[in-house]
Formats: C-alpha cells, structure tokens, sequence
C-alpha cells in the first residue's frame, strides 16, 4: 500500500512523498512518516466586500464573526435622492402608460397619426428604463453577501463616506476547505476523478491534535507541468463544523493502491560484486537470496528479489555462511 503524504503550511507551503509498506512485515506499518518540501495551497470561498458607489454610511448591519446568509444586506449608504429618483420614475411611466394608451385609441379613430403613437411608445419604453436605472441605484446602496458566510470585522463606520476603493469586510465561506498540492507525474495515472471513485484523504493539524478531518481528491489539472514534471490536484475537507481556518498547518495523508513489498532487518543485508542478498534458511540448509533494496526506513528496508513472505532470515552469522550450508537455528 503506499501513502502520500502533504504537510499544509500557512497558504503555500507542504511536502509530498509516498511509501512503500510491506505485507510481510507487522511491524513496518508503524514507522514514523518523512517529509520533503512541495508547493501547497489552502483556500476557502472568500472575498472582500467593496462597494460600487461612493456616498455617506447610514447603517451597519453586522458584527464580526456574524453569520450570513446570500444577499442579506451588511451595509446601506445613503439613498434618499436615490428613492426620490424612484418615486419620479413611477409617477413618469404612469404619466407614459396614460398618454400612449390614450394615442392608441384616437389612433383608431383616425385622430392622430401612427407617428404619434410611436412617439408615445418609445417614451413609455424609456420612461420603464430610468425606473429601472433609479432602483438600480438604491440597490447599489444597498451592499448584500454574494453566498453564505462569516463576516469579518468592519472597517467602516456610520456618517463615513466611503467609495469604490474602500474595503468594508471580509466574507468567507469555510463549509469546504480546498487544499491544492502537486502529486508527481508517475502517479498521475492514480488519479482518475471522471470514474467517480472517490479517492479519500485524511488530515490533521497541530490545532486539534486528537481529531482527523477527512475529505476527497475532487479536482485535477488538465496536463502535467513540463517543468516540474507535477500535476496539481484539489481536494477538499468538509468544515461544517467551522473548526478549521485558513492558515491552519495541515499533515494530509493520501492512501493509493501500491506494491507490497517484504521487510527484512538492515543488517540482513549483504554485498557482493552483483549487487546485494540475504542468506535465507529453507529446511536447514543456507539459501542465498537475491533481494534489491526499494526502501529503508528505521533498522528495516524493503526488498524486492527471492525473498517470500515468512521466509526466514539470517540476522547473525551470515559471514560463515556458503550455499547448500547446513546451519542451526538458535532461539
């Protein structure tokens, strides 16, 4: 089975490395976990708030750390000539409304021209605009949350005058956090989102040292970087419960299908001019095993060669020891 492990660091800092466990071996599952560096990001939905207009703040409709809802209104500016705007746009297209329909019955009577109807029609029509162009002012003093969220602090307060270049809050959305890592190319064959087959992952953080978070590789980029030779995945952990933030350090630790592979203590291990061997014991007789080394990790490596599962291994005594050999096997 191999992991591949990220460690999360502040917005963009984390590590990438996979393992090989062996399946011959209890105790090789429970070696500690190593770490390189390798480009990470942690993001949420967020955005901060600015308004479109520049006018006097009237109401503030928020407190830090309060949660939102999609188009709540945070912040009204001052909007009184705007609704003023609003109230003569009415009064001018009931003003329209009444003169074309007026027009289009003495049309028919033969009492105007066609040409003064179509004048009519046409102010009616604009007079519907500028009735939309007032609200769409008021509205543009009316600033609302785009999605649902936690505010942060304002930064503005009632009787200030405010423009397009002031920053009012902050909105996040941290219900999913999204980690973006690299994986490198020759596992990108693992990666397969389109069949639906959800590849798990499991994070913790120094915040909460006793909890896992689990989440799922959801995204992939489209091709592989030429340069560093990565791909950039996406995977996201489900925050519900707004225990996580953005900034957290994170190890995250992805489990992918691999070889298995045996695991024999170092010392086993011999050399010789073809490369390196164990010494095996198979019905009392010395047995001289080919085993190249894939991986080592504390006092045991894993090998690939004639080594089978069970098969035991000499850990002492080896110098002696020729093919065919009969040996004694001490407690």
């Amino acid at each position: 089975m191999k992991k591949f492990l990220i460690l999360v660091a502040g917005l963009a800092a984390g590590v990438a490395l996979w393992h090989y466990f062996s399946s011959a071996n209890e105790d090789s599952s429970n070696n500690p976990r190593e770490r390189q560096s390798a480009p990470v990001k942690v993001i949420t939905q967020s955005v901060q708030i600015y308004p479109a207009v520049t006018d006097e703040v009237t109401e503030i409709l928020f407190n830090a750390q309060d949660r939102v809802e999609k188009g709540q209104i945070l912040i009204r500016l001052e909007d009184e000539e705007e609704r003023l705007a609003v109230d003569l746009a009415q009064v001018q297209i009931e003003d329209a409304r009444g003169l074309l329909g007026r027009y289009e019955n003495a049309v028919l009577e033969g009492a105007v021209p066609e040409s003064e109807v179509d004048s009519a029609r046409a102010d009616f029509k604009a007079a519907e605009v500028a009735l939309k162009q007032a609200r769409l002012a008021v509205a543009e003093r009316q600033i609302r949350a785009p999605f649902d969220g936690i505010v942060g602090i304002p930064n503005v307060d009632i009787g200030e005058r405010i423009g397009p270049d002031t920053m009012i809050t902050s909105l996040d959305n941290r219900s999913l956090i999204y980690v973006d890592f690299e994986i490198p190319e020759a596992l990108a064959g693992v990666i397969n989102i389109s069949s639906g087959d959800a590849l798990n992952i499991v994070a913790t953080t120094p915040a909460y040292p006793n909890q896992e978070f689990t989440g799922v590789i959801a995204a992939q980029e489209s091709r592989i970087d030429p340069e560093r030779r990565t791909m950039t995945v996406r995977a996201h952990i489900d925050n519900e419960q707004d225990l996580l933030r953005p900034g957290m350090s994170f190890d995250i630790v992805w489990t992918i299908p691999g070889q298995s592979y045996p695991t024999v203590p170092e010392i086993a291990v011999q050399w010789e001019r073809e490369g390196s061997y164990v010494w095996l014991v198979k019905d009392g007789i010395a047995v001289k095993a080919p085993a190249t080394i894939v991986a080592r990790r504390d006092g045991n490596v894993l090998v690939e060669g004639a080594v089978q599962m069970n098969d035991t291994v000499v850990i002492e005594g080896v110098q002696r020891l020729r093919p065919d050999q009969a040996v004694e096997v001490l407690e």
